[in-house]
């Protein structure tokens, strides 16, 4: 299981856009840039799996290592939420971590389904109908 403030920092970092969202994401330099829980980011730069580039008071830009892998691994959990499936599928998947942070943020979001109208984020999005689907 993840734990809540884990998968609100993923989630967060999923649903980075340009400017206008409490997290954005730089294309050009694969930045993320927010303010986020400094505890779980910590953790997360000594595994390796983000790289620290600026904390300047609080507001904190790091990269993400092997970006495409771990978006690919948490659509992929994504869309096994979305099918019914159990988190078996995990152990299968080239970044587990990142598929059980996918699978466990579609069974939050999914909660709520009239605040998901529009609602995007990598892996999936939301239409008008208020279904979800996997990008």
């Amino acid at each position: 299981m993840i734990s809540k403030k884990v998968r609100e920092l993923f989630s967060s970092m999923m649903e980075a856009q340009g400017e206008g969202t409490p997290v954005t994401y730089d294309v050009e330099t694969e930045q993320y840039t927010g303010y986020f829980n400094h505890t779980v980011v910590n953790k997360f730069i000594d595994a390796g799996l983000l790289e620290l580039v600026e904390n300047n008071d609080g507001l904190i830009c790091v990269i993400m290592n092997e970006r495409d892998d771990f978006i690919s691994s948490f659509a992929s959990g994504v869309n096994e939420a979305r099918l019914g499936r159990d988190q078996y599928y995990a152990d299968y998947n080239a970044n587990p971590f990142a598929f059980s942070v996918g699978y466990e943020h579609f069974l939050h979001v999914s909660k709520k389904p009239k605040l998901l109208v529009g609602y995007v984020c990598h892996g999936f999005i939301n239409d008008e109908t208020g279904e979800l689907h996997v990008q």
